[in-house]
């Protein structure tokens, strides 16, 4: 200000001073020059953290960005992307006495701090090596530490920043000593050792602050750039994997303060996978050790399961949990938050977060019973789309971990109700026992562990005995073949192997009477250039005798849906446009074999030199609403034939594609109504259906066998009877001679495949 404007404003004051006024304006003008000093300060003094957070903090990129992680479910947000400085923040840590972040600026090689706002604050420090960056540190005790493999160990006393924020600071080298492999660590919240993962190896460390000295504590089982590491108040350290943002748990919650080198011996370090973080790279993680996990705000927007606790069910022993997201969960109901999982008499339904309850485990319905060999239908109601997994406790043993426990994996549900079929194992255990059910946004979820959408439902079941027995064709650990010749009418090459199948037959009996069929096949040869698919006929079971509800059709191991219900196959698995509903049942395996395996050669395993492991299985499980007494049900193996794929070509006999309509049975087998009846006796065929004669030739020879185990066929174009020297005689004779044809000893078995 210039002399002019000086005696301006006394004059004033002095022309003032008469009417008391001057004191007042004095006092304004005091005021306002404090309040400038304050707006001018602030940028260098921010305002501290008002209590220790919960959440776990995540700093990358650059200009660095803040982020708040909740470790439970594994969500996050972003904080803060303009923290007022264009660099890269590495080596966070938080300091609990005066509740700032204290950091290192690898753009500019200088420490920082951080306030509540996230915004950097560059501070005066000596003492670290020149032009070296600094990517791992934490603050213990008021001290910040600083950590570079093949640098050292340093240390900064933070004291001096208490009464100023731009008082020199002084980096004092602890050990030189520094040959891990760390891009975080972290300060255990009593044992006031430092913890970290080297990220090659995956050996566990604890680091002695005092003096640098480190002691492997075992492998953690887990390697790669462990770029966030924190603590929890239990003493559970944590570790964020930048590759895919995957949050590891490790339980050193028995250490304490004073524990001495070296470890129990005992001591676990198996890093769990315990939530689904982010991504990231040029980061680094921050937490308040001392504070819990889960606080008042985090649990009222966290569900947990309420099975016991040898399920896997509470926070310490990584149960399951999602973040409520408001729009994914199961039932009408939107579930309320919890503090944790619920292990005892209190359930999910009778404990409070914020004074609130209410029944919220609504999205489960168990339709019909559990019953040991029986399958169940289970109704779930979805509140949108999503992903649904689901475990239950079939042997009763107090955990979901066994093999065939994970009966429903990543299954997509829409909105609304989704009945869904499940079968109880044979080998489950009659009892009360307990299932899990977790549906969320996310894919590949276990039985345990975060997820950051949906909900958790655990529920008790009952199973109960069913007092089944069992019929096996041909028994219950062998196989029968089936060996069909696709160019009916005519008997052209007649080496039976344009379409071999193994085949068994299980059918499920309860007060004498089948309640179930099932069917199990693995195809072995598709020797014809023809298409042709493959299916089985029930003449003894009505079309609306099968639960087409529970029906149940298996590709290695994939389950088939109905067109039209979610499901993979373009067609009915059960025909249902027969011109009535009475007519006899037929399950089709598959329109088009050719389309379920790949060859090496022309043809699939039927050549010379084209041997290939088999890759095509299937199990069909027919389901009967009203069981059929054994003397009324067909024998086995009922009646399976193949027939043409629909809109390709089958053989110049025929004027057109012949489709659906040519079917190729078993000797005397009548077709179904599908059959196209113009065919009979074209070339070859001797068939006459009103005498029940079907698909032989005039010398009785068929398209089609049924041999009673498993039978090594011909290979491409040899004939049979060439492959088999007694097989015309049998079949002359109408099976009174030579009846064990089949037998390799009686083949030639340089036709054989």
């Amino acid at each position: 200000m210039n002399d002019n404007y000086h005696n301006n404003i006394n004059q004033r004051f002095n022309t003032l001073s008469s009417t008391g006024l001057k004191s007042i304006i004095v006092e304004i003008l005091l005021l306002a020059c404090i309040l400038c000093l304050l707006l001018f300060s602030g940028a260098s003094k921010a305002e501290a953290f008002s209590t220790c957070p919960s959440k776990a903090f995540l700093f990358q990129g650059n200009p660095v960005a803040s982020y708040g992680i909740n470790l439970v479910t594994g969500n996050y947000d972003l904080i803060e992307d303009d923290p007022g400085i264009n660099a890269n923040i590495n080596g966070l840590g938080f300091d609990e006495q005066d509740r700032y972040l204290y950091g290192f600026d690898t753009s500019n090689l200088q420490m920082v701090r951080m306030g509540s706002d996230f915004q950097v604050i560059t501070l005066n420090l000596s003492g670290l090596p020149a032009d070296t960056t600094f990517f791992v540190g934490d603050v213990a005790d008021h001290y910040y530490y600083l950590y570079r493999k093949g640098k050292g160990l340093y240390r900064v006393d933070l004291t001096p920043l208490d009464n100023d924020v731009n008082a020199q600071l002084t980096a004092i080298k602890i050990t030189t000593s520094s040959s891990i492999n760390l891009t975080d660590f972290a300060f255990h919240p009593t044992t006031g050792q430092l913890y970290g993962v080297d990220n090659g190896s995956g050996i566990l460390y604890q680091i002695n602050p005092e003096n640098g000295s480190a002691i492997a504590l075992g492998n953690s089982g887990e390697t790669g750039t462990f770029g966030a590491m924190y603590f929890d108040v239990n003493g559970y350290f944590y570790l964020s994997r930048n590759q895919d943002g995957k949050i590891y748990r490790i339980d050193l919650s028995s250490l304490t303060e004073a524990a001495t080198l070296p470890v129990d011996e005992n001591l676990s370090v198996a890093a769990v996978k315990f939530a689904d973080g982010p991504s990231s790279s040029q980061n680094d993680g921050a937490r308040c050790a001392s504070a819990p996990l889960i606080d008042v705000d985090i649990a009222s927007t966290i569900d947990f399961g309420d099975a016991p606790s040898s399920y896997m069910t509470s926070l310490d022993s990584n149960g399951p949990r999602h973040l409520l997201d408001g729009t994914t969960y199961l039932g009408i109901t939107a579930p309320d938050g919890d503090y944790d999982g619920y292990t005892g008499a209190d359930s999910d339904d009778s404990s409070e977060v914020n004074n609130t309850s209410f029944d919220d485990e609504d999205g489960v319905n168990f339709v019909t019973a559990l019953e040991i060999g029986l399958d169940s239908v289970v109704s779930v109601y979805a509140s949108n789309s999503g992903i649904l997994n689901a475990w239950f406790d079939w042997n009763n043993d107090g955990d979901f971990n066994d093999a065939n426990e994970h009966i429903f994996a990543d299954v997509t549900l829409v909105a609304g109700n989704n009945n869904l079929i499940l079968r109880v194992p044979t080998d489950a255990v009659a009892s009360s026992s307990w299932s899990r059910f977790r549906f969320s946004q996310q894919s590949g979820l276990s039985f345990f562990g975060g997820s950051t959408s949906g909900e958790v439902e655990d529920h008790p079941i009952n199973i109960s005995e069913s007092g089944l027995s069992y019929r096996y064709h041909p028994s219950e650990g062998s196989w029968l073949t089936l060996a069909y010749e696709d160019q009916w009418p005519i008997s052209d090459d007649y080496d039976m192997n344009d379409v071999v199948m193994r085949y068994r037959t299980v059918e499920v009996i309860r007060d004498n009477a089948v309640v179930r069929i099932d069917i199990l096949g693995e195809l072995q040869a598709l020797g014809g250039y023809y298409h042709n698919g493959f299916a089985v006929h029930f003449p003894s079971i009505a079309t609306s005798n099968v639960n087409a509800q529970t029906l149940r059709l298996l590709h290695n191991d994939i389950k088939q849906q109905y067109s039209g219900q979610n499901g993979a196959t373009t067609y009915d698995i059960l025909e249902a446009d027969n011109s009535t509903n009475d007519a006899n049942a037929v399950v089709v395996i598959s329109q088009d074999l050719w389309k379920q395996v790949s060859s090496i050669c022309k043809h699939y395993r039927s050549e010379t030199g084209c041997n290939q492991n088999t890759s095509f299985d299937f199990e069909v499980s027919i389901p009967l609403i009203t069981p059929i007494a054994l003397d009324s049900m067909d024998a086995s193996p009922f009646d399976p034939f193949i027939f043409a794929t629909e809109g390709l070509y089958h053989g110049e006999i025929f004027t057109s594609h012949p489709g659906r309509g040519l079917e190729i049975h078993l000797v005397d087998q009548a077709p179904t109504e599908k059959f196209n009846a113009d065919f009979w006796g074209l070339g070859d065929d001797d068939s006459n259906p009103e005498i029940g004669r079907y698909f032989r030739t005039a010398n009785n020879l068929p398209w089609a066998l049924e041999v009673s185990d498993q039978w090594q066929w011909p290979t491409e174009r040899k004939a049979i009877i060439l492959a088999y020297p007694h097989f015309q005689e049998f079949v002359e004779s109408q099976g009174l001679n030579k009846s064990n044809w089949h037998e390799t000893e009686q083949a030639a078995q340089q036709h054989l495949f």
